[in-house]
């Protein structure tokens, strides 16, 4: 019986760690997914300015990308 609850335990923690790996995976993909799909300069606005929107930084850099993705942008 001992044993049994030290397995479930065990087994318990682990699907705790894997969900909580999952979550961070997920908020990952999120993060960059809107970095490289929808971000139009507004990211980088909050570390140096009105230059990033003006100049769209991150817009011309995954640009290629978001074509072949088949997210329009213009």
């Amino acid at each position: 019986m001992v044993i049994a609850r030290a397995a479930y335990a065990t087994t318990s923690a682990l699907r705790a760690n894997e969900r909580l790996l999952g979550a961070f995976c997920l908020c990952v993909g999120a993060i960059l997914y809107y970095v490289t799909m929808l971000d139009q300069g507004q990211l980088l606005g909050v570390l140096i300015g009105s230059v990033a929107a003006n100049q769209n930084y991150l817009h011309e850099f995954f640009h290629d990308g978001r074509h072949i993705g088949g997210v329009p942008c213009h």
